[in-house]
């Protein structure tokens, strides 16, 4: 619990207390450079120069424009720090100024590029109907130009200063001179650590300055579109009906793989990725939908770059997964007040998640230079709260159902229970007056005709009552004192037959300490003297033996009187024995009976139980 309150601590605190970036680019000029490096195909380290230029001049050129593009060169060799321009002397020339009477367009060129950079640059200078003071005035901005390739975006809606990178739409912008904004500009372009200072700035002013560019594509948009001025309404309900429906493929993907392996954690492991990858699904469909209805048709992007960052970003997410999975687990093994489960959920699904993405950004901060932006930390906050609370809801009525069903079970189970003891003591109370009916009308029928006997018989049925008064309240007894109590019964019933009852009892020795139902076997015994041996005109004979087969223990009660009729369980005695069976032994003890080779009536109970 301590660990706990010190992480939460340090999640609370410990991000003020993140080191600052202490160097932070001025707004002008790279405000536009990031604009310009957003804004084209290409970035702008292969839009620039990386090799020296050397400029060589072809053509019909007078001495003025020799000397006019010799004054020029030297203004922008001293802008760029990593490379020169120069006219060429002896050197091969990779940027080449033809001066010619030849109609070409005043701002035809043509350029060659590689992965890094241009490589050669060929400029036209038409002099057809232009003075030399106009081709002069127009060639330091069309130089400086083709030192960097990227232009400024071109929405009306975005007020622009006039520059020589303004987009040529339907006019040239051929005659703005080279000012001072262009020139610094060149100048940080040119500087050594451009594309670490670049990094810096698109990480300080990207969001800004792509969020004016959007806003300038929806702008220039129709807006008396509806879809246009609304278009999180129109993607609400296709993005819905994907979740749902990746949803419904998650769930029946999960239900394949739970029938092919048992193993929990493959199983949400094989889960998640198919989530995560539905997930980003839907997140590059949102972002495209949304592009296609705010932009004009003329700059409308279908995105698919946010496919490879969401892609990595949630395959970094996806061990997180496994961690936040095994916190829950313990915290529904460990922790059983619903209030503490519920709030350790909100900690594990917001506070966990935000304090783990804290660290990763920290690590990436060190290591690309990446500058820390707490306006999208919050947000993210923000957003993995909201996540926490609703699932922190959820999983409290889950908590609460769950205790509802246990709790009601428990009561199920406490009331069949009670009902189990009530049954099996209403039938031990239902053998005492069965064997006492059946007793004292022995007693009455033999009180006539012998008074000893009637006196021997009395002892005997008070030695039962008395083996039954002291084991009251008691559901099992021993097959030594259930034995004993069956030779009392036969006893007492020779006394009324005579010779004409013959009993044997064999017992295992090693079962005599078993424990079995209370009024057990007596039932057997009496079911079989009265439909058995009172039935037989001749010797009725009887024989009960408890032995153990294998790991089963059975009871077997044989008579030679008339065979069992169908139906053999209604009678009372015998169904009365069914019942204590079930209660106490459930489907693990049986009860058969057969006439043929010999008339019996088998108990097969299991020893372990």
């Amino acid at each position: 619990m301590k660990k706990l309150q010190y992480l939460l601590v340090f999640l609370i605190w410990g991000m003020p207390c993140f080191p600052q970036e202490l160097e932070k680019l001025p707004a002008k000029p790279w405000e536009e450079i990031v604009e310009m490096n957003s804004f084209q195909d290409s970035p702008l380290i292969r839009d620039k120069w990386y090799t020296d230029l050397k400029v060589k001049l072809v053509g019909n050129y007078s001495k003025e424009d020799s000397i006019t593009i010799s004054t020029i060169l030297k203004k922008l060799d001293a802008l760029t720090e990593t490379i020169s321009i120069n006219l060429a002397k002896s050197e091969k020339p990779n940027f080449i100024i033809e001066f010619s009477d030849k109609h070409k367009g005043l701002n035809s060129c043509s350029s060659s590029k590689t992965n890094k950079g241009y490589s050669s640059v060929e400029l036209y200078v038409d002099k057809t109907n232009k003075t030399d003071v106009e081709i002069r005035q127009s060639l330091e901005s069309r130089i400086a130009k083709l030192l960097v390739g990227s232009c400024f975006t071109n929405f009306p809606s975005i007020e622009k200063r006039n520059s020589i990178f303004n987009s040529l739409v339907e006019s040239s912008n051929e005659n703005i001179p080279l000012n001072e904004e262009d020139k610094a500009i060149i100048k940080e372009i040119y500087r050594k650590g451009f594309e670490e200072r670049l990094a810096k700035a698109d990480n300080q002013f990207k969001d800004s300055v792509l969020k004016k560019i959007d806003d300038a594509k929806i702008a220039s948009r129709d807006r008396s579109l509806w879809w246009v001025r609304n278009p999180i309404a129109v993607i609400f309900l296709p993005a819905l009906l994907l979740v749902l429906l990746s949803l419904f493929v998650t769930h029946k993907i999960y239900q394949s793989i739970s029938v092919k392996t048992k193993k929990d954690w493959l199983q949400f492991g094989i889960v998640s990725i198919v989530a995560l990858l539905l997930a980003d699904i839907i997140i590059v469909f949102c972002i495209s939908f949304h592009d296609f209805l705010t932009m004009p048709d003329d700059s409308r992007i279908y995105r698919s770059e946010p496919f490879l960052p969401t892609t990595l970003l949630l395959a970094i997410a996806f061990p997180f997964l496994y961690l936040f999975r095994f916190i829950e687990l313990k915290i529904q093994k460990t922790v059983k007040n619903i209030i503490a489960k519920t709030g350790l959920i909100f900690l594990s699904t917001g506070f966990l998640p935000f304090g783990c993405l804290l660290v990763f950004f920290f690590i990436l901060k060190n290591t690309l230079n990446y500058q820390q932006d707490y306006l999208a930390l919050s947000q993210v906050f923000l957003l993995l709260m909201a996540i926490a609370s609703l699932r922190a809801l959820v999983a409290y009525f889950i908590f609460k159902e769950r205790n509802l069903i246990i709790e009601n079970e428990t009561k199920l189970a406490n009331l069949r229970e009670l009902k189990a003891k009530a049954e099996l003591k209403s039938l031990q109370s239902q053998i005492n007056p069965h064997f006492l009916y059946n007793s004292l009308n022995s007693i009455a029928s033999l009180a006539p005709i012998d008074a000893l006997k009637t006196q021997k018989m009395a002892h005997s049925l008070s030695d039962l009552f008395k083996y039954s008064i002291n084991r009251k309240d008691k559901k099992t007894s021993t097959v030594h004192d259930e034995v004993e109590m069956v030779k009392t019964y036969l006893d007492i019933e020779k006394i009324r037959f005579g010779e004409r009852l013959q009993f044997t009892i064999m017992v295992d020795s090693d079962l005599e300490n078993h424990e079995i139902p209370l009024f057990l076997i007596q039932p057997l015994v009496e079911n079989a003297v009265k439909h058995g041996i009172s039935r037989n005109e001749g010797i009725g004979k009887i024989e009960l033996q408890i032995v153990k087969e294998q790991n089963e223990m059975k009871i077997s009660v044989t008579d030679n009187g008339p065979d069992f009729p169908e139906g053999l369980l209604s009678g009372h005695g015998l169904q009365t024995v069914f019942d204590l069976l079930r209660l106490t032994y459930g489907n693990n003890a049986t009860l058969n009976w057969t006439n043929t080779p010999l008339k019996m009536i088998t108990i097969t109970i299991p020893e372990a139980i």
